[in-house]
Order: C-alpha cells, then sequence, then structure tokens
C-alpha cells in the first residue's frame, strides 16, 4: 500500500509542475500537502502524529477551529504558495488539509484526477458530487470518492469541499478517512 502511495505522490509531483496562477500555485501546494501527508499515511496516521510530535503543533484554541469540536492537534504546514493546516482529530482514521486560499477549479481538478483512477486492485467510486450556494461563501462543491479493494472490510474515503467566493474563510478542504463497510 506504501508504494501505491509514492506511485501517486510522484504522478502528483510530476503532472504538475508548470501552473501560471498563484490560485494555481497554491492549488498544486494543497495537492502535493494533501497527497503526501493524508493520502500516504492514511494507513497509519499515529505514525504521522508521532512524526509531527517534536514539530510544534498549533495551539489548543486556534487548533479547535480546524478540528471541529473533536480532541487532537493541527500543524501549520509551511509552504512558499499560501496557509495550509493539517488536522489530525485523536482517536479517528481522519485527516484534513484545510487552505485559505486556493483556485478552486484547480483543486478540483488535481483532486478528482488524485482519487478518480487508483491503482490496481483499488477501485474507485464517486460517492459524492453536490453543488449549494452560501451568501458568505459563494458556490460550495463537494466531491467523495471511495477506494475499495475486492474482500477488504475497509473502505478510503476522499473527500474534497471548495467555497469559490474570495471572502470565504476557507476556500479548499480535503480530508481521507478509513471507514468500516
Amino acid at each position: 500500500m506504501t508504494r501505491m502511495f509514492a506511485a501517486l505522490l510522484v504522478i502528483t509531483l510530476g503532472t504538475n509542475a508548470c501552473l501560471a496562477s498563484e490560485g494555481d500555485d497554491q492549488a498544486n501546494s494543497f495537492a502535493k500537502i494533501y497527497v503526501s501527508l493524508c493520502m500516504k499515511n492514511l494507513p497509519d496516521l499515529e505514525a504521522l502524529r508521532e512524526k509531527l510530535r517534536p514539530i510544534p503543533s498549533l495551539p489548543p484554541e486556534k487548533a479547535a477551529l480546524f478540528l471541529a469540536g473533536s480532541p487532537g492537534d493541527a500543524w501549520s504546514v509551511p509552504d512558499k504558495y499560501g496557509t495550509f493546516v493539517l488536522a489530525l482529530p485523536s482517536g479517528k482514521n481522519f485527516c484534513a488539509v484545510h487552505v485559505r486560499r486556493a483556485s478552486t477549479e484547480t483543486a478540483i481538478k488535481l483532486f478528482t484526477a488524485m482519487v478518480a483512477n487508483p491503482p490496481s486492485p483499488f477501485i474507485s467510486t464517486l460517492v459524492k458530487n453536490e453543488q449549494t450556494q452560501s451568501p458568505a461563501n459563494g458556490q460550495i462543491q463537494t466531491l467523495s470518492y471511495e477506494w475499495s479493494a475486492p474482500s477488504t472490510p475497509r473502505k478510503m474515503l476522499f473527500t474534497l469541499t471548495t467555497a469559490a467566493a474570495e471572502t470565504a474563510q476557507l476556500q479548499v478542504f480535503g480530508s481521507a478517512a478509513l471507514i468500516s463497510q
């Protein structure tokens, strides 16, 4: 499974090297961070937490904004293209990357390219493609894909939510979770 995530990372890093706008650069950074932290480490998020232990996490009051009321930790992820936050709720098989500003169109294209065609033996299924309108956030789109393999009781759920409005507090939110069938 680790080789599969390494292959995904190479594909993502190699195919998106030449993006033009700042928003595209931010979306490209999101994709790299999402793959290298959430997708690659999804089979063992506690090992990721251990690797991150020496790095200062956000103070609890700031981390709470990214943990949606759950206990856990959140870290600022330094990147020259934007403000990114990694959130790992305690005791859950769930990882999320938050992005303040990024091209939502590019983020959707990159996310779909990463999760719609998984490596063998996984099968990808689109389980949600929902668009809503919000006065504060503009058009909000949520995409979710499940990866499953024959004869396995667990699935991987990859979700991307984007908010198009320039005034949105968060324009891109990606999560990865292990779920039982």
